[in-house]
């Protein structure tokens, strides 16, 4: 073995270190889980873009997909909002999509208001757009980038795989599969599993 040889010998230990390093660092920061591990989306109660109070209750008995984007972030929250509003008009009425502006809250000036009303323009109409408050905190501090989507199942829970930046079709996909999955024929088949197992 020559001198450059047991030079590199450790690389490969050292890539692997660091992906374990990795992964024990994002669970332990709280990346968002996927297919039902992630626990309950944070209750909350705030107001959306036109002023109406909204509640966590607005995901009881619907498979959701809430989008949250950004003002500062203008052209890439416009393409996913302009792309998730084609979707959400195919959606059955146990399905819903929520617009999350995270970086707007409602004591936010006049202006940065206007700009999120004019981003969302073609979204709002089909689907509300909420604006943060400190309930949303746990849940936003584990988000990397914006826009990203997850998804909630009918009893309010994160499930699935988030989607992050403008990817309608990857959010077509896992949007049906979960509706699939959350649907009542799909609860009723898992009690049946239950009662025989």
């Amino acid at each position: 073995m020559n001198i450059q040889q047991k030079k590199l010998w450790f690389l490969p230990f050292l890539a692997l270190l660091l992906l374990a390093a990795d992964a024990l660092l994002l669970g332990r920061n709280g990346a968002i889980h996927v297919d039902g591990a992630g626990g309950p989306f944070p209750a909350f109660r705030t107001e959306s873009l036109d002023g109406r109070v909204v509640t966590d209750e607005i995901f009881a008995g619907k498979t959701t997909a809430v989008c949250v984007w950004t003002v500062r972030d203008v052209e890439n929250s416009r393409a996913a909002l302009n792309h998730l509003a084609a979707i959400a008009e195919e959606l059955p009425e146990n399905a819903q999509f929520i617009g999350l502006v995270g970086d707007l809250k409602a004591e936010d000036s006049a202006d940065k208001r206007t700009t999120a009303t004019a981003i969302a323009a073609g979204g709002s109409a089909i689907f509300p757009q909420l604006l943060i408050n400190d309930d949303f905190m746990p849940f936003l501090t584990r988000l990397r980038s914006a826009p990203t989507i997850v998804f909630i199942d009918s009893a309010g829970r994160l499930v699935g795989q988030p989607v992050v930046g403008d990817e309608p079709e990857l959010v077509r996909k896992e949007f049906f599969r979960l509706m699939e999955k959350d649907s009542p024929r799909n609860h009723a088949l898992k009690k049946i599993q239950q009662a025989i197992f």
